[in-house]
């Protein structure tokens, strides 16, 4: 079965024009925002299992030794359009980042506008795996779900974290499970006779009333006499097995990229640190067999599962526990480092503290954070690969998570404390400022790139500043600058005058150039944004046809690593 056609052109435009300097010319096509790779094809893909230690292992010792005689150069993320975006396909969708949402959109995930789980709520199976024990679950409707409870080790934060997290996760654009916190009586579960447990180990056994009375007593009992856990409704498709964080998968034709150059699987380190999502592994993930009618054809999705270690995750260990975003699980650089500093080198662990919500929250905070010094608990393939250009792609997408969103996320976690919600709203803000402050500085912020008709005659160009929209920079105290060039050397033409519009955009007159749609000419056009006094950013430098009076087609937007002009 052939490749799908649309993203070998995707990979050769990438591959072909990585450069970020020099004269890079786009042609004259629309902007790919959809990946055709969901196109069907049989069998069903085989699955395999990912045990946690292999790669917990793999990933610490055997694949650091192995890549270091591989001598791979840095390479730009191959998926990406000619706006410097991800166009949708089987791992990403955009959703914030090309909508607005509203608060409440956000908060729902992928659970939608209605959310209902009427009972009896049937135990159809154990829950083998995890942290956190619970049950296979099937409501009055017949939707299933997994039940899990939180433990007494840290109560509260696991089912908001996996519920918020998934809801964070599914806003920026990933395959995500519907997660809610629940609050139940105990009577409105009822068990299937036919119900079982799968042991880790493979074995099957009866599931009996010893096994739920175990997950009931790890509950966490309100006040009211009712039960307080989360659930997961089961993802639409066929399970198949977890997918990998790099290399492709030989029986699903449509895997044509490498996954540790996709950029949404890189970019993702950073939705990682804002979150402190530290097992961001090939485990909490899971490849899904998408079908229609019955058929035995379909395509493979990706989901991210399992968000249930987000802000701030407790073990026994405090030692460890105290390390958690700043140091891996088993980090030999900073083993090193501090045998060979005699453990006096100032390190973020040393002065990690509880804030207002107490353990709720654990050492989950804003003072201690850094989002380029943030690690997973153990190193990822597509993470340690990641760009300036896949962060700031990233950091594009969580300016779009304003206060009101993350109010209305916290406000899912349903705390027995309004002083953790407040607290949690709190943290995510400061890390997502941090965020911003670091990717929005460097390569441009400007974005969303459209053209429009001028009241007085001729074009316009337009982009949104991302900088001023977050609150990051003041818009009053902001200034704008522009160049183009046209023709087939692109020489220096008249400098656009600029304007704002609303919504915080910035708008360029397009140069009038002689052009027909026989003969187009080719345009280039810089915007810089600058706040005095601080940093200037680097441009945003958009490609355009002329083909006629009032017809200009924007083809490409590129963020230089310099100020030189386009063929320097």
């Amino acid at each position: 079965m052939t490749r799908p056609a649309p993203l070998l052109a995707l990979l050769i435009a990438a591959l072909s024009g990585c450069a970020t300097t020099g004269l890079r010319r786009y042609p004259l096509a629309e902007v790919m925002w959809e990946d055709a790779d969901q196109r069907r094809f049989r069998p069903m893909p085989e699955s395999f299992y990912s045990p946690y230690m292999w790669d917990g292992a793999d990933n610490t010792f055997f694949r650091p030794v192995s890549e270091f005689w591989l001598f791979e150069p840095s390479r730009e993320a191959v998926n990406v359009n000619s706006v410097d975006e991800v166009p949708d396909s089987s791992w990403f969708q955009n959703r914030l980042s090309r909508r607005l949402m509203s608060p409440e959109q956000v908060a729902q995930g992928a659970c939608g506008e209605r959310f209902d789980i009427p009972g009896p709520w049937t135990i159809v199976g154990g829950k083998p795996d995890g942290a956190n024990p619970g049950f296979q679950i099937r409501d009055a409707n017949g939707q299933r779900y997994l039940l899990k409870t939180e433990g007494t080790r840290q109560p509260w934060r696991p089912g908001a974290a996996d519920t918020i997290g998934a809801a964070i996760y599914h806003a920026a654009g990933y395959w995500t499970p519907c997660n809610r916190v629940v609050h139940f009586d105990r009577d409105i579960l009822v068990v299937d006779p036919e119900a079982t447990i799968e042991r880790t180990n493979g074995v099957e056994e009866p599931l009996e009333q010893h096994h739920i009375d175990a997950v009931m007593e790890a509950a966490l009992q309100l006040p009211d006499g009712r039960y307080r856990a989360s659930v997961s409704r089961f993802i639409e498709g066929r399970p198949i097995s977890p997918w990998r964080y790099e290399g492709v998968r030989s029986d699903d034709p449509n895997d044509v990229v490498p996954h540790q150059h996709r950029r949404e699987t890189r970019g993702m380190v950073v939705l990682a640190a804002w979150t402190d999502h530290i097992d961001s592994r090939q485990e909490n993930t899971l490849a899904a067999w998408m079908t229609e009618d019955g058929a035995d054809d379909g395509y493979v999705r990706h989901y991210m599962i399992d968000f249930g270690d987000c802000f701030g995750i407790v073990h026994e260990w405090e030692y460890l526990v105290r390390r958690f975003g700043h140091s891996g699980y088993l980090d030999f650089e900073h083993v090193v480092t501090d045998w060979l500093t005699l453990d006096l080198a100032a390190r973020p662990w040393f002065v990690a503290q509880e804030g207002p919500a107490g353990r709720t929250l654990g050492y989950y905070d804003v003072f201690r954070f850094e989002p380029d010094a943030w690690r997973p608990g153990y190193p990822n393939p597509s993470f340690d690969r990641h760009t300036e250009r896949d962060a700031a792609w990233m950091a594009r997408i969580i300016a779009r998570f304003r206060d009101p969103h993350l109010a209305a996320l916290a406000a899912q976690g349903r705390f027995h404390d309004p002083v953790v919600e407040r607290e949690l709203a709190r943290i995510l803000a400061g890390r997502r400022d941090r965020i911003l402050e670091r990717y929005l500085t460097r390569l441009s912020p400007l974005t969303w790139p459209y053209v429009r008709p001028r009241e007085e005659g001729g074009s316009e160009l337009c982009m949104q500043d991302l900088a001023t929209w977050s609150g990051i920079r003041d818009r009053a105290t902001r200034r704008y600058s522009a160049r183009a060039w046209a023709g087939d050397a692109l020489e220096p033409v008249e400098s656009p005058g600029l304007t704002r519009s609303a919504e915080h955009y910035v708008c360029a007159a397009l140069p009038d150039v002689a052009a027909s749609a026989a003969d187009p000419t080719y345009v280039v056009v810089d915007v810089i944004a600058q706040t005095p006094g601080r940093e200037t950013t680097l441009p945003a430098r958009v490609h355009l046809y002329a083909k006629g009076p009032g017809d200009i087609q924007l083809v490409g937007l590129e963020r230089p690593s310099s100020v030189e002009a386009p063929g320097r």
